[in-house]
């Protein structure tokens, strides 16, 4: 008999152990850390049939519509619980059962973020922190054998060429000088390799064709294309654009850069896309010489700068930016350009919304339901990267990524994430004497 009792005690105890675990993990599964606008209501969702208990380093809030004044306040944890902060800064919560804490949330409490939603089709222009060597290049030397001396040096395609001889290399044709400059003799190359700084010696060639000695580098300093911005702060004229990193065409590296600016561009014809071939907006720069903005960083989230006039938007002034959980699946719409310079507004569906509590630029993914714009471009298209997604009057977002086996569908970040840049910008900028 008091075997039995034990084998059911055991057994009792095994079932408690498994549902604590199952519960335990849905709880585990809630965010560690989230963002939300100050005054705003935040709902968390335990399902966990028991009570617990909330401590908090900061009563600027309601818990259930209540203050939270005391570290021993119950909560049920089988019902929603819903937050409303009510003062800015960061919050710590911690819910326990007895003595055992079983979540720490991280709270940011932050104002309303407003800004004007993009839609620009912009000219972008990236100088590189340096060379990026994209191609080698064989040269014949007094013996009559044909090699790239850099490449017998170890320089690889994508390194960074950042000084010879320890002087920092301005541009192509500086480059050209500082080799000629040692006449043939071994040069000392510093350069960026995989954020690596490595120094390497190399014998230049004379080129009787060209009548330079040369390295047998095909080497590249200046990016340029089309993209589209996404928002600026109408208060410190910072922008972001793109939603995602430049890459470097030929070796598809992150490019670091040194300076850049944007300018005004206009789409001149549409590349329709199709199944397993993207399509792609053709356009070009208006008054090159007319900078209307400086990029100070290139990041995975886009590139960010500062504007030097305003800009204005045909369907908005300004708009909050929406926190993660204030996005939803269903009808949303994108600003772009087409046509000329013509910002236009285009339905979308949100088809899935990706639980996020680190930045990732990969947050939801869209669908394109206008009719006219799949007609147009079918769908998304490269040159569209950094297009604004707008839900119930706030930029939720920007797209970033096309499905290539199916380019009505693609990937957004979130406006949230796309913020995070320009907070740091602003901060840097408060500290220095001037942002430029």
């Amino acid at each position: 008999m008091r075997k039995k009792t034990k084998m059911h005690l055991l057994l009792v105890f095994i079932l408690i152990i498994f549902a604590f675990l199952f519960y335990y993990d849905k709880i585990s599964n809630l965010p560690d850390e989230f963002t939300v606008i100050q005054g705003d209501e935040k709902v968390l969702e335990f399902n966990f049939p028991i009570n617990a208990k909330v401590k908090s380093d900061n009563f600027g809030f309601l818990i259930n519509g209540s203050t939270l004044n005391q570290d021993n306040f119950i909560v049920d944890l089988s019902k929603p619980i819903s937050l409303k902060f009510l003062d800015q800064g960061t919050t710590n919560l911690e819910f326990n059962i007895g003595f055992l804490p079983i979540k720490k949330i991280k709270v940011d409490v932050v104002p309303e973020k407003n800004v004007v939603p993009g839609g620009h089709s912009i000219g972008v222009k990236l100088r590189s922190n340096g060379l990026i060597v994209v191609g080698y290049s064989n040269i014949t030397d007094c013996n009559n054998r044909r090699y790239s001396p850099g490449k017998k040096a170890g320089i690889l395609i994508g390194d960074v060429l950042m000084e010879i001889n320890n002087e920092k290399i301005l541009d192509v044709d500086h480059m050209t000088e500082l080799v000629n400059k040692a006449k043939g003799s071994n040069i000392e190359i510093k350069l960026n390799r995989d954020s690596k700084i490595l120094t390497l010696s190399v014998e230049p060639i004379f080129n009787n064709h060209d009548k330079l000695y040369q390295l047998g580098l095909w080497v590249r300093d200046v990016a340029a294309g089309v993209g589209t911005l996404t928002f600026y702060d109408p208060n410190n004229m910072f922008f972001a654009a793109l939603g995602h990193i430049i890459t470097d065409i030929d070796t598809g590296k992150p490019i670091e850069i040194s300076d850049g600016e944007i300018i005004k561009a206009k789409v001149t014809s549409i590349e329709k896309g199709e199944k397993n071939r993207p399509g792609e907006k053709k356009g070009v720069f208006i008054q090159e010489s007319d900078i209307i903005g400086k990029i100070m960083t290139n990041t995975t989230f886009g590139i960010y700068g500062k504007l030097n006039q305003k800009l204005m938007n045909p369907f908005y002034d300004t708009i909050p930016i929406a926190m993660i959980e204030e996005i939803q699946e269903g009808p949303a719409e994108i600003l772009t350009v087409i046509q000329d310079d013509k910002i236009e507004k285009f339905r979308i569906e949100i088809i899935k919304i990706f639980n996020q509590n680190k930045p990732d630029g990969k947050g939801m993914i869209i669908k394109v339901t206008d009719p006219r714009l799949l007609d147009q471009t079918g769908g998304i298209i490269q040159g569209m990267s950094g297009s604004p997604i707008i839900q119930k009057g706030k930029l939720i977002g920007a797209v970033t990524h096309v499905f290539v086996n199916s380019p009505a569908k693609g990937y957004g970040i979130f406006a949230e994430w796309m913020l995070n840049p320009i907070t740091e910008i602003d901060k840097n900028c408060e500290k220095a004497i001037t942002c430029f």
